[in-house]
């Protein structure tokens, strides 16, 4: 169990630092906080801030003014480090609780005074000449008891069994070879097939209840002002009282002299009755909040005020079969069937028919090659390389590609 560990300490170690150099390079490494990820151990991630803070540490704890090309290793290598450490301690159920926690850091010698008892005034002392907040530091030795924990239950042989070396093993020294290709089979639809399935399933495609209205801008510069000043908010003020008086959009409008604009007849998804996204699809969410009593109200989107008025409503909107709706029907059964084979891949688990269905529908086989969990080719997310390295050999199973 001991050669099996340091393998993985020198596989991962080295293959990460290998992808985040060549993806980030020195420079764009500290370009943010908590967004990019430096390095990743299974699900385990290292982000920029974890490094920044490492860092700082680093610098501090050896009195350096900048870093090397070498200390970014180091750097990176311990954090790697730490991530290992936490998931050999999930794989091995540790808990750390509080009790067990306080324990470790009342054993430090860093906070114990001259008869070797913890002080609390010297804990206080370490913190405040360290610049650390308690958080910080049971943080840190949180992570330092989940090491010495798991070192000693590897170095002593506790729960050394054929299950933990296979867990480690598919982890972190697996490669695998994969063949695939993606089922996107299109065939051309009978006219009967398309109408019996419009005919069984018309509710799928009723863009429901309709809205139609007119809006016109508040912005400033509708009302000929050059920037949002006190007379600018106070004509806003003034047109929200006439909304409350019961005063109406056509009258308002022609009170402020503002320019009405038609909004198109949209549902709740801004779909207009063609199927499309709607130019006015911005509205959609507004106009669907007023009703009969309260026609007019004003409303911000995306930072802009509006004047906004509901017309018409129209309750289901009856859709005919056309053209455009053919087309989703095909997409819908044809993907319906492709499902299928996808299924009789799968319970088969047999290779001559995921290579028939391949070449009888003139389908491309990919072939691809992966250095461990983490090298996801660009083609596959982080979820599905998991799935695809818990696999055994011969083995189908379907996903979704990124």
């Amino acid at each position: 169990m001991k050669s099996l560990t340091k393998k993985i300490f020198i596989t991962i170690i080295t293959g990460i630092i290998i992808i985040v150099f060549a993806t980030w390079g020195m420079g764009d490494l500290f370009s943010t906080g908590n967004t990019n990820t430096v390095a990743k151990v299974g699900d385990k991630k290292i982000y920029v801030k974890d490094y920044l803070n490492y860092a700082r540490l680093y610098v501090r704890k050896k009195n350096n003014k900048q870093l090397v090309e070498r200390d970014h290793s180091i750097i990176l290598n311990a954090l790697i480090s730490e991530k290992i450490y936490e998931k050999f301690a999930e794989d091995l159920k540790i808990k750390i609780n509080d009790k067990s926690l306080a324990f470790f850091i009342k054993n430090d010698e860093n906070f114990k005074d001259k008869n070797g008892v913890f002080s609390r005034i010297e804990y206080e002392k370490y913190l405040l000449i360290n610049n650390l907040n308690p958080k910080n530091v049971e943080n840190f030795y949180k992570k330092e008891l989940i090491k010495k924990i798991t070192i000693e239950m590897f170095v002593n042989g506790v729960n050394d069994t054929n299950f933990h070396k296979l867990k480690l093993e598919d982890d972190f020294l697996k490669q695998v070879q994969i063949k695939y290709y993606k089922l996107n089979i299109l065939n051309k639809l009978k006219e009967k097939e398309i109408n019996e399935y419009y005919i069984n399933n018309k509710n799928k495609f009723s863009l429901g209840e309709m809205r139609d209205g007119r809006y016109a801008s508040l912005s400033y510069q509708s009302f000929g002002y050059k920037k949002e000043n006190d007379n600018y908010y106070l004509t806003i003020d003034n047109i929200e009282n006439d909304i409350i008086n019961n005063s109406s959009f056509d009258k308002i409008i022609e009170k402020y002299k503002l320019k009405a604009k038609k909004i198109e007849k949209i549902n709740k998804l801004g779909l207009n009755k063609n199927r499309l996204k709607s130019v006015n699809f911005g509205f959609a969410k507004p106009l669907f909040s007023l009703n009969k009593d309260f026609k007019t109200e004003i409303f911000e989107i995306n930072n802009v005020k509006y004047l906004l008025n509901i017309q018409d409503i129209i309750k289901k909107d009856e859709v005919n079969l056309n053209d455009k709706i053919k087309k989703e029907i095909s997409v819908i059964i044809n993907l319906e069937k492709n499902k299928i084979f996808a299924d009789n891949i799968v319970k088969s688990q047999d290779s001559s028919v995921f290579f028939n269905i391949a070449k009888n529908n003139n389908i491309k086989i990919e072939e691809i090659f992966f250095n461990n969990v983490l090298d996801d080719k660009k083609i596959f997310n982080q979820r599905n390389m998991e799935k695809i390295f818990m696999q055994k050999k011969k083995t189908y199973y379907k996903f979704t590609s990124r």
